[in-house]
């Protein structure tokens, strides 16, 4: 017969590896979600707009 102690640690382990495990296999078969980079109104001339390569090859 095992002591309480390491019969508790393995269910809170066993608990541990089962938590989410219907959200990990969502996100392991679907991946991250498809979203906008330049979200709308955003202005490619702005002065803290981030340069592009072919801008800063033009300077």
């Amino acid at each position: 017969m095992v002591s309480a102690t390491q019969q508790s640690s393995r269910i809170r382990k066993r608990k541990s590896r089962r938590a989410g495990t219907a959200r990990k296999r969502e996100l392991r078969a679907h991946g991250t979600p498809k979203f906008p980079i330049h979200l709308e109104g955003y202005d490619p001339n702005a002065p803290d707009a981030p340069r592009t390569a072919s801008a800063a090859a033009k300077k």
